[in-house]
């Protein structure tokens, strides 16, 4: 097995809650080096519940599963040498991933223009809510319901009930996903071209992209929104079983034949009435309910997904999230991965993306807040011992002393001759 495909990429990540840090950890999962920059104290998702280990003080799980392989620095960017400090770190970095709102890092003196300055080679990439090119809403705080809801993604049962949120958070994880095909798009482009690039991620984009189906299909029902393929595949929906939930998707008239003779009722397949999926739809709780419910009862779950399965219809056993993954499927395709910390481990679901020959990680950790900034500061970003010391004083509120090391300002700083890149 060889390293990961982004080995030898510098990611620095000033990324918090959950769609920058997923991207982020995607690209670490991957081989990148990814720096994440913390302020004084900790990233504030590290301080919620539940934790892990919360007798010893660990960190919530909330910041453990997306933070997964990363190292972690201490920079306050409230003072001139803590920002000055993230240029020289960005000046050899390969990428830059950020999700704060609109010109937060312009008003540190770290726009577009400036960044390219520092570092042609670095691809930049920003996740915000509505974008960074001109729009009413680009100034907008957003999170992942904010996204969700303004491009139409909502669960609604029925005409007259009320929309409801999905669950997870879709957008966050999309978008994030989105930023990691992005980056990894504009690695490939500067290796033709020698230039970084920006890619601008818009969750709202991210969303309504996500929502194609919808979108696109209300054009030809009024802008009325309902289940737009309700009746018509048929049967297709989640049923009881002996002892639990199976889930049934027929689409084409073989699998409704197989079906048929299943469940013992191969005269169901002959009327031309149930041909297709809005005619049986139509006649399901008449016809179809009594001999499907009656087979179903009469198997556990699993057994009955099995028997489908082996006719050649689409099914499933509806899991718990636990369930999942602990399943002997997740084992088999390597899609658990222990995330530990101070002797503390979470399972979690591993990176879906494969590429052939590189390693998979199998057991991490989250890091400490500030546990790598002397390494990181020193072997990447060159400052000296004796400035990161001043900058750790800074960091946790110590004054400074007369005499002390101050960094250069950014104002002074020159970029490289030539972009520091790493091996893509």
């Amino acid at each position: 097995m060889t390293a990961g495909p982004l080995a030898g990429v510098i990611v620095v990540d000033l990324t918090r809650y959950i769609s920058g840090p997923y991207c982020t950890m995607l690209l670490a999962d991957a081989g990148a080096t990814v720096i994440k920059v913390e302020p004084p104290g900790g990233e504030h998702t590290r301080h919620g519940k539940p934790r892990l280990g919360d007798r010893d003080g660990g960190p919530s799980a909330s910041f453990v599963r997306v933070n997964r392989g990363k190292q972690s620095i201490v920079l306050d960017l409230k003072t001139e040498d803590g920002v000055a400090a993230l240029a020289r770190l960005l000046a050899k970095a390969d990428v830059l991933v950020e999700n704060f709102r609109p010109g937060v890092l312009a008003r540190l003196g770290l726009d577009e223009v400036g960044l390219e300055r520092l570092n042609p080679g670095l691809v930049y990439c920003t996740i915000t809510g509505f974008g960074h090119s001109p729009s009413g809403w680009r100034d907008r705080p957003a999170f992942n319901l904010i996204a969700e809801l303004e491009a139409g993604v909502y669960w609604q049962r029925d005409p007259d009930s009320a929309p409801e949120p999905l669950g997870p958070y879709v957008g966050d994880l999309f978008p994030g996903a989105h930023a990691t095909s992005g980056i990894a798009m504009a690695l490939y482009q500067r290796e033709r071209t020698g230039r970084g690039a920006r890619v601008d991620i818009a969750m709202f984009d991210s969303m309504l992209s996500f929502n194609e189906l919808a979108c696109t299909s209300s054009q030809f029902l009024d802008g009325r929104v309902e289940d737009y393929f309700a009746g018509h595949f048929c049967p297709s929906d989640i049923y009881p079983s002996g002892d639990g939930y199976v889930c049934l998707d027929v689409v084409t008239q073989e699998q409704w034949c197989a079906l048929c003779d299943l469940i013992g009722a191969p005269e169901l397949a002959a009327r031309p009435d149930l041909a297709d999926g809005p005619g049986r739809a139509g006649r399901f709780d008449e016809v179809i309910a009594g001999p499907l419910l009656g087979w179903l009862a009469g198997h556990d779950a699993e057994t009955a997904m099995q028997r489908l399965t082996a006719v050649g219809v689409p099914a499933a056993v509806v899991r718990t999230p636990g369930e999942a993954l602990c399943s002997r499927q997740a084992r088999d395709r390597q899609m658990v991965v222990a995330v530990g910390h101070a002797g503390h481990e979470l399972l979690m679901p591993a990176n879906p993306i494969r590429v052939q020959g590189a390693s998979r990680p199998q057991r991490l950790s989250a890091p400490e807040a500030g546990e790598h900034t002397l390494s990181v500061l020193t072997e990447v970003a060159g400052l000296t011992r004796e400035e990161v010391a001043a900058l750790t004083k800074e960091a946790a509120g110590a004054p400074r002393q007369v005499g002390a090391v101050a960094l250069i300002p950014l104002r002074n700083l020159t970029p490289p001759q030539s972009p520091t890149h790493g091996a893509v």
